[in-house]
């Protein structure tokens, strides 16, 4: 797969500092909303992930207990899969890129959904791996509350999602604020996204939290409110 860059409309916004940038949150965030505009925006190839390619998921939504070392084993190997070709493809180097999704990601589900000995053995996996791949030079995490989570899921209807409570979710957020709230090595920033905040449809709100990504940002966890933005 080649990627090229489609010559710039006068207007269009200048990119980012940081050439890699991720969009992470919890389920229904919108994070493939957003990281999709962006890379329109910015002239940037999108990588999304393709987490329906995961047969183990429905089952664990099913029975966590029996199956999230398969769920989440699966999940590091393709996302590995597709990390590794498709950014080669896709020249992020020379290009930039967005992505819905960081590799970090299987290790914050797993710190979550694994009993402490297989956590332990996934973490030393994830480590291996881990070593492989570039580093995101930004890592965005958009934090929202459970109503408005729960009422994107119910929005989109995907039918293994539907078992997904307010609990599960709130556990989610705790697990990405303790794994980012350690994770010095990299550029965090987490956006705090209330109920009747519209980033989707409020356009100058939009172009200012864009613009705000495209600023410096220093290692460890910065926070910022849309509504003050």
């Amino acid at each position: 797969m080649e990627w090229k860059p489609w010559p710039k409309p006068a207007g269009m916004a200048t990119g980012p500092q940081r050439k890699y940038i991720v969009i992470e949150g919890n389920i229904g965030a919108g994070k493939t909303t957003l990281a999709s505009r962006l890379a329109a925006d910015w002239g940037m190839p999108l990588l999304l992930e393709k987490f329906l390619d995961n047969p183990f998921l429905p089952l664990f939504y099913q029975n966590p207990d029996r199956y999230a070392f398969s769920t989440e084993t699966a999940f590091l190997a393709e996302r590995y899969r597709q990390m590794h070709e498709e950014m080669e493809a896709l020249d992020w180097k020379t290009h930039g890129l967005v992505a819905d999704y960081t590799f970090y990601k299987s290790l914050v589900f797993a710190s979550k959904t694994l009993p402490p000995q297989e956590a332990i053995l996934f973490r030393d996996l994830f480590g291996i791996v881990n070593r492989q791949l570039p580093q995101p030079q930004l890592l965005v995490y958009l934090s929202s509350p459970s109503a408005r989570l729960m009422s994107n899921i119910r929005y989109r209807g995907r039918d293994f999602e539907q078992s997904i409570t307010p609990e599960y979710l709130a556990g989610v957020e705790s697990s990405y604020r303790d794994f980012l709230a350690q994770a010095g090595g990299l550029r965090c920033l987490w956006v705090h996204w209330e109920e009747g905040v519209d980033l989707q449809a409020d356009e100058g709100l939009y172009q200012r939290f864009r613009d705000f990504l495209g600023g410096d940002f220093r290692y460890g966890l910065t926070s910022v409110n849309l509504a003050d933005l």
